[in-house]
């Protein structure tokens, strides 16, 4: 194997690990078969995660993150909270179609156990942000009062079906659904 000794070497692992664990499962895939697709030794994976869960942990955490500074960005750019709320949705729409594997291998180890305790308090940190914005549209009377994780999921639900329907297709999302299913969204959580 040639080794590199330029490059973007963790990017080159983050690409790598993200195509093998949406092809082969978490379980299944491993630091060799990641090393192999990186173009790097094994030993140069192990020196930068130690074992294959800080990689997948590390790799998950760095594609939530990438997400989430997306979507608030979208969200920035933005005025009225249906204007806000809509941006947000529509970028994780996007984000799916843009990233297609990061978007899969996210949705993969959503649920994993890999995580710790910390790094899940870090991913209800981002949730808790992009509520915010929900919170705000409720004070100012766009959204009607009601418990945030029921607002949460009728949101966020369907975003990430159209996001995960898009990113296993390789097809451009449906702006017509979206458009539609994100007004019914709308129309759900509206005052």
């Amino acid at each position: 194997m040639v080794k590199r000794k330029t490059g973007d070497k963790l990017g080159d692992i983050r690409r790598a690990t993200i195509a093998e664990v949406v092809e082969c499962g978490s379980s299944a895939a491993s630091v060799n078969a990641i090393a192999r697709r990186a173009g790097l030794a094994v030993g140069t994976i192990y020196r930068y995660y130690g074992n294959k869960e800080n990689l997948l942990r590390s790799v998950q955490m760095a594609v939530k993150t990438d997400l989430h500074q997306q979507v608030m960005a979208a969200a920035a750019s933005q005025s009225g909270s249906k204007a806000i709320i809509r941006a947000m949705w529509f970028r994780i729409l996007q984000y799916a179609h843009e990233n297609p594997d990061a978007f899969l291998y996210s949705e993969v180890l959503m649920n994993s156990a890999l995580l710790t305790e910390d790094e899940r308090g870090q991913i209800d940190a981002m949730l808790n942000e992009g509520m915010r914005y929900v919170e705000r549209a409720i004070e100012d009377g766009s959204v009607r009062p009601g418990d945030l994780r029921v607002i949460r999921i009728l949101l966020a639900a369907p975003a990430l079906h159209l996001g995960r329907a898009a990113a296993r297709s390789g097809n451009t999302p449906d702006l017509a659904r979206a458009e539609e299913t994100f007004d019914l969204c709308w129309k759900a959580i509206a005052t």
